[in-house]
């Protein structure tokens, strides 16, 4: 048994605003109906707003662009990877992955500006330009930064061949007066 000393009642009263005569008036339970106060585009898309609608089916097309690209690049790279093995040239599988990359880089930079774009329309024509920069930005910057690291490490590679080549020669000791070559 539980003792309380000095304890109050409150109740609470939450009406809607207009006034609290007829507070569900104007409301329709959907399980006293029958299921009738939904709709397939309510259950599909989440509302009735047309502009709702047109977003969410943008996104999935776009969505399934950006996948459906990613998946033909991924099956393209993995052949292209074994044409070295079935035919043993490996300057061909060089230089056909190097077209692709190319082909690749370009792609990129068209998907990325048409889906900030697109994305960007949602805020009206500013928002689309503004969608398209930002896209070509990022994925500027992006294979900017991919080509500088490709030039740093071939400088690198090519700064180490050249002091061991300047180390075999100190090593052998050539001199055009001795005539001592290895």
């Amino acid at each position: 048994m539980l003792y309380q000393q000095g304890t109050q009642r409150i109740e609470v009263i939450v009406r809607k605003d207009g006034g609290g005569a007829n507070i569900n008036a104007g409301e329709t339970d959907t399980d006293n109906v029958g299921g009738q106060g939904s709709t397939w585009r309510t259950s599909v898309f989440g509302s009735e707003n047309p502009q709702r609608i047109r977003r969410v089916i943008k996104t999935n097309v776009t969505h399934a662009l950006a996948v459906s690209k990613q998946v033909i690049d991924l099956g393209i790279e993995y052949y292209v990877g074994g044409l070295g093995y079935s035919n043993g040239d490996q300057a061909l599988q060089d230089r056909v992955g190097r077209t692709l990359e190319i082909i690749k880089d370009t792609t990129n930079v068209a998907s990325s500006v048409a889906m900030g774009a697109l994305y960007g329309s949602w805020g009206g024509p500013i928002g689309a330009v503004l969608g398209m920069t930002f896209g070509a930005v990022s994925t500027g910057t992006s294979i900017a930064t991919k080509y500088a690291n490709r030039e740093r490490e071939f400088s690198y590679k090519v700064f180490k061949e050249n002091n061991s080549i300047e180390y075999q020669r100190a090593r052998a000791n050539i001199s055009l007066t001795n005539g001592r070559l290895r």
